[in-house]
């Protein structure tokens, strides 16, 4: 897939187009111009500014294909929508202020993340290869569903309480209850 993004490739970075002279400049002592930008990228069209960085990462928060010369990282994301960081705190904090009111509790899971573009439009964007599943619902939800089938049936093979403890069964109940909310 192509995208209207130029990457600097010594800082592994996705650079507005108004932003490429001053960052030449400023990190790697080169002055240039437009003209030379565009020679140099091959191009005769500007690539993405910043305005349209900005709107880009907003409709697009899960990329199909990375981009390349941006190194994947091993981020977290939120299981129920598609917002992504680099450490496990930002995703707290995302659950904590987006998704407290909602019925469904949102978990922390691991995603293949790209941090495109740095400084006022720094964001992580999960990014998802073609061996990744589709749903980011881990795994335990099924194997709790399924050791409770299991328990049932036993329960109900069961012909006496003895060997049963109660407390822990309702124990358990009330677990697989709150965890399905």
């Amino acid at each position: 897939m192509m995208y209207n993004i130029a990457i600097c490739s010594d800082c592994h970075i996705g650079l507005p187009f108004e932003w490429i002279k001053g960052h030449m400049k400023d990190n790697h002592g080169l002055r240039c111009n437009e003209n030379q930008i565009l020679q140099q990228l091959n191009t005769t069209n500007p690539t993405m500014t910043a305005t349209m960085a900005k709107e880009w990462l907003r409709e697009n928060r899960i990329l199909h294909d990375s981009i390349d010369g941006i190194p994947i990282l091993q981020g977290f994301g939120c299981s129920i929508c598609s917002y992504s960081a680099k450490k496990v705190a930002g995703i707290y904090k995302h659950i904590s202020m987006t998704h407290r009111h909602e019925t469904i509790h949102a978990v922390v899971v691991e995603r293949k993340v790209q941090k495109l573009f740095s400084g006022s439009i720094k964001q992580y964007i999960q990014v998802r290869d073609g061996n990744q599943d589709e749903s980011d619902i881990p795994d335990w939800k099924e194997k709790l569903t399924m050791d409770f089938n299991q328990m049932m049936v036993r329960l109900n093979a069961t012909t006496s309480s003895e060997g049963l403890d109660l407390r822990l069964m309702n124990a358990f109940i009330a677990k697989i209850r709150h965890l399905s909310l």
